[in-house]
C-alpha cells in the first residue's frame, strides 16, 4: 500500500506554487486511494497505459510499477520538468506534452484496438470534453478508470427514471458500460476540493450500441431534448430547435407507443434510438 504522497514537500523542493493556471487542480495524495486506482488497471509489462494529466506523478508511480509502458500526458511544462527528474531511471515511461483533447490516441495504440488502459484524475471543468474525446476514441480503449466529481459519476451510471438520469447517462452507454468503483473524500486531496470524488470504471461495449453513422444524430437529439427536461417529451422535442413539426412528433411517438407526456429522463437508450429513426431528421 502506498504511503501518503508528499505533495507539499515536492512543491517546496521544486519551488512550485498553485498559480492561477493550476488553481483548478486537486492532487490526490492519499496512498491507499492511489493504490486502489492502480489496482483497477491490472496491466503488465506487455501492456500500454495512457495517463491523462500526470501532474506531479502521484498516480504515475504505481502505474509504472505495473511494468507497463506508461504514456503520461501533461501540458504544464514545470510539471513535466518534475516528472522527468523524478522518473529519470524508469525506462517504461514516455512523457507527452500535449493537450489531451488534441491528441491522436490511435498512434499510441499503434493501430491495435482495445489496447490502451486509460487512467486519469480529470479536472472537474474538463470532465465533459474528455469524456467526449474518449467516446470518439473508444476503439482504442481497453478500460478507462477515471476520477471525477461524484455527482457527475452518479449521472453517468444512472438508469432511466431517476432524478440523476441525464444526457450523459444516455450518451455514455453508446460506447461504455459505466460503474462506480469507489468514492474518495475531499481530505484525500491537496488542496481539498469542496466535493466528493468518485473513481468510475468504463468498460467498452463488445460492439457499438448503434451504427456509427447514427451516433452523432442520436447524441444531438438526446442533448437537445434534455435541455428541456422539465417539459413533457412531446414539448421537449418541439422545443429542441431540430426543426420537428408537431404532426411528425405525434406520429413518431405513437408509432413507438411512447406516451407523449413522459419526461425525457424516463427514456432508455433504445427508446432514443427508436425516436431518432422514427423522426428521420
Amino acid at each position: 500500500m502506498l504511503k501518503t504522497f508528499d505533495i507539499k514537500g515536492l512543491m517546496r523542493q521544486y519551488r512550485l506554487a498553485l498559480s492561477r493556471q493550476r488553481l483548478g487542480q486537486h492532487f490526490l495524495v492519499d496512498g491507499p486511494s492511489l493504490s486502489r486506482i492502480a489496482a483497477e488497471v491490472p496491466a503488465g509489462p506487455t501492456d500500454k497505459i495512457f495517463e491523462i494529466g500526470a501532474g506531479l506523478g502521484s498516480l504515475t508511480e504505481p502505474l509504472l510499477d505495473t511494468g507497463a509502458t506508461v504514456y503520461a500526458v501533461e501540458r504544464d511544462s514545470k510539471f513535466l520538468e518534475v516528472l522527468t527528474d523524478r522518473f529519470k531511471s524508469r525506462d517504461n515511461l514516455q512523457l507527452v506534452r500535449s493537450d489531451i483533447l488534441k491528441m491522436d490516441m490511435g498512434s499510441y495504440a499503434m493501430g491495435e484496438e482495445k489496447s490502451l488502459w486509460v487512467v486519469g484524475n480529470l479536472p472537474y471543468s474538463l470532465t465533459g470534453p474528455i469524456l467526449e474525446f474518449l467516446l470518439a476514441n473508444r476503439r482504442w480503449v481497453r478500460r478507462a478508470v477515471l476520477m471525477i466529481q461524484k455527482e457527475v459519476a452518479e449521472r453517468m451510471v444512472a438508469g432511466p427514471g431517476g432524478k440523476e438520469c441525464s444526457s450523459l447517462s444516455i450518451t455514455t452507454r453508446l460506447a461504455f458500460t459505466p460503474s462506480i468503483a469507489f468514492l474518495i473524500p475531499p481530505t484525500s486531496f491537496y488542496p481539498k476540493p469542496k466535493v466528493t470524488s468518485a473513481v468510475i470504471r468504463l468498460e467498452p461495449l463488445a460492439k457499438p450500441a448503434v451504427p456509427l453513422e447514427e451516433e452523432e444524430r442520436i447524441i444531438r437529439l438526446v442533448r437537445r431534448v434534455f435541455m428541456h427536461r422539465r417539459k413533457t417529451l412531446q414539448n421537449s422535442l418541439l422545443m429542441s430547435d431540430l426543426g420537428f413539426e408537431k404532426e411528425q412528433v405525434v406520429a413518431a411517438l405513437a408509432a413507438l407507443k411512447i406516451d407523449p407526456i413522459r419526461r425525457c429522463e424516463t427514456l432508455s437508450l433504445e427508446e432514443f434510438v427508436g425516436l431518432s429513426r422514427a423522426l428521420k431528421y
